[in-house]
């Protein structure tokens, strides 16, 4: 079923110059989860069409016919494993060439805080973001912009769990031989990025488009053998490989 906030012009378009508007699947069994997290997203600055999928079979549906920007899951409902979504989710687009930034669909677990384990096995298999579910509603769609502009998202009171765990968890990472691999170009745009910047803001500071900026950073995060910029950017930070350039 598809849910749309009344907007002034017609789902999906933007105005020349404007960001063309964030669609959402939202997959949550309970229909009162559904509603809450319609109204959480729906209508949000940035966010233009919202569609409810209430199981699996339906969110693959919605994948193939609205090809949404975003994917929201409650991590709480019983009708699926969550991680064995996401790493399907994954697969399937790395096996139909879409796991690059530009073809790339964000994920956005709603997660119970206390399942710190989880979590981690959540970002290690390809979410995107993170959110509470005992945290408020605000915090929902602002994830799913933050994650359309290609940002990773971790709530503060997990995020020293999660770093603490990551430590002993994460695979090897790369060395300066790897990094000396980037192109001037890539190493430039890998520096924007180790400060926070997103694509769009690396996009205006070098005057490039923001799809070569996603070309660009798709092609140093393979050099790099890293899963995301989040993992590239802690590294280049603890080994001061970008402040010796």
């Amino acid at each position: 079923m598809l849910v749309h906030n009344p907007p002034s012009q017609a789902a999906g378009s933007a105005r020349p110059g404007e960001r063309k508007p964030i669609s959402v699947v939202i997959l949550a069994g309970r229909p009162l989860t559904r509603a809450a997290l319609r109204t959480a997203v729906a209508g949000s600055p940035g966010i233009g069409t919202v569609v409810e999928a209430g199981s699996t079979f339906h969110l693959d549906r919605s994948l193939d016919t609205k090809a949404p920007q975003v994917v929201l899951i409650d991590d709480a409902d019983p009708g699926w494993d969550t991680l064995a979504v996401v790493r399907r989710l994954r697969e399937e687009q790395r096996r139909s060439g879409s796991d690059g930034p530009a073809g790339r669909v964000g994920i956005v677990i709603l997660a119970d805080s206390a399942a710190v384990d989880s979590a981690l096995s959540f970002l290690r298999a390809g979410a995107d973001a993170l959110v509470l579910n005992d945290g408020a509603l605000d915090d929902i769609a602002t994830a799913v912009r933050a994650v359309a502009e290609g940002h990773a998202v971790v709530p503060p009171p997990l995020a020293r769990k999660l770093v603490d765990l990551m430590g002993a968890h994460l695979p090897t990472l790369p060395g300066p031989d790897q990094i000396d691999s980037l192109t001037a170009r890539e190493q430039e745009i890998f520096e924007l990025i180790a400060t926070g910047m997103s694509n769009q803001e690396v996009a205006q500071s070098l005057v490039l488009s923001e799809k070569t900026v996603k070309f660009h950073v798709s092609n140093l995060l393979r050099k790099l053998g890293v899963r995301n910029r989040t993992q590239a950017i802690v590294y280049a930070r603890d080994n001061c490989l970008l402040g010796a350039r």
